[in-house]
């Protein structure tokens, strides 16, 4: 099981180990608003970083453990 724990924020990029699972990107007409970029190139819905944040690692666990 993968936790939270493993994986890494550099910068605005999530990685699991080497491998770059997603990112968080400013909106850009709101520009203290952010979304998440997932691997397919789509985006979120806008919330602020923190949020963005945290539910790029909810997603980036789903990824890794699909079973979870």
């Amino acid at each position: 099981m993968v936790t939270k724990a493993q994986l890494e924020w550099k910068g605005d990029d999530l990685y699991f180990g080497h491998r770059k699972l997603m990112r968080i990107v400013r909106d850009q007409t709101y520009p203290n608003m952010w979304r998440i970029e997932f691997p397919d190139g789509r985006l979120s819905d806008m919330v602020n970083r923190t949020r963005a944040k945290d539910a790029a690692m909810a997603h980036g666990l789903r990824i890794i453990d699909p079973l979870k």
